[in-house]
């Protein structure tokens, strides 16, 4: 995230008659959605979005590979939609799966496609890779991954993810601030889930939670995540180790995502001394940027691994470090009650 977006100084003050504008274009836009004026497109099917209000990584991905997963265990057969930042643009909604090439899917929904199993399709209107979904796959409900600013498609839940360490920044709109919409839109989500460190005391999670600006029945539906390393992968041989075999030892650690220093703080805090390289989001690798030219492991996540996999590289050393989203109490009674509303 942007150092200017943390404060409200000289710099994104310069820039809030931009972000005036900005908030005037966001509130007429909805409002056209929400009278009726600009249609949103039906599918059918349920339709839950998983997004967020502000720009940069707060963990929305590994919450939809969660809530697909739920979502099985509960009898659907769920799909998923994305936009698909980063592959070659999808103007017609275009059926990804596992082999698919990073280029034509893009890492997020390749990295879903790999992890869930499930169909996935991206295509640049959200509500066009709905309905190929629902005529052409076989599903009775849909999870975008990201999309709640997308109105065109129609959706019947929503979930923001909200970064626990820095929350909404400086609470101001684009570009004086991170956040696409204002903080109230929170309201208006069925679930708000607040990504934390696994080590926050109880006490903190919930001073986070209670310090968004949002009113206080919204608070009721709100819980924390936080992401917990399950394996590493080598990316040659496929053979799982534990975290616990690099402790005490130097590795390299590659991030190409929205907030690499959660990646980084992840490995640090199981005790690896880390040799750090971050990526913007959404990096296209080279073999130069996971080629060190030592015999140190090289982990990185999952999302970068997917591109990673298409170098020609030797891969010996190379890691794909597998996390999935822990809820704690209150928000897995929040998606406890998302199912029980589907199933209604």
């Amino acid at each position: 995230m942007n150092k200017v977006w943390f404060t409200r100084g000289w710099a994104a003050v310069a820039l809030y008659p931009v972000t005036v504008l900005y908030g005037v274009l966001v509130f007429v836009r909805r409002s056209l959605y929400k009278s009726g004026i600009l249609k949103s497109s039906s599918s059918g099917v349920p339709v839950i979005v998983v997004g967020n209000i502000s720009v940069g990584g707060t963990g929305k991905t590994p919450i939809v590979s969660m809530l697909v997963k739920k979502l099985e265990n509960a009898g659907y057969k769920p799909g998923i939609v994305s936009r698909g930042y980063g592959a070659v643009p999808a103007k017609e909604p275009r059926l990804i799966n596992a082999d698919s090439q990073v280029e034509w899917a893009g890492d997020e929904p390749l990295m879903l496609s790999r992890d869930t199993g499930v169909p996935v399709c991206i295509c640049i209107a959200r509500a066009a890779a709905v309905d190929y979904l629902v005529n052409e796959a076989n599903v009775d409900v849909i999870v975008s991954d990201d999309g709640l600013q997308h109105y065109a498609m129609k959706r019947d839940m929503e979930i923001a993810v909200v970064d626990g360490q820095r929350l909404l920044g400086n609470g101001w709109l684009l570009p004086a601030g991170p956040l696409r919409e204002p903080p109230a839109r929170l309201n208006a989500v069925e679930i708000i889930a607040m990504q934390q460190r696994p080590d926050d005391a109880e006490t903190d999670r919930l001073k986070r939670l209670e310090s968004l600006p949002v009113l206080r029945e919204t608070l009721l539906r709100a819980g924390s995540f936080h992401l917990a390393i399950d394996s590493l992968i080598n990316l040659k041989t496929n053979q799982v180790k534990k975290l616990e075999s690099f402790k005490n030892s130097r590795a390299h650690a590659v991030a190409g995502v929205g907030n690499p220093q959660r990646f980084f703080e992840s490995l640090t805090r199981q005790s690896v001394e880390l040799i750090k390289h971050a990526k913007p989001d959404h990096h296209k690798f080279l073999p130069e940027d996971v080629d060190f030219n030592d015999n140190l492991p090289v982990l990185m996540t999952s999302k970068d691994a997917v591109k990673v996999r298409e170098l020609d590289v030797d891969m010996s050393n190379l890691y794909e470090v597998s996390v999935s989203a822990v809820l704690d109490e209150a928000l897995e009674s929040a998606f406890d009650r998302v199912l029980t509303t589907l199933n209604s």
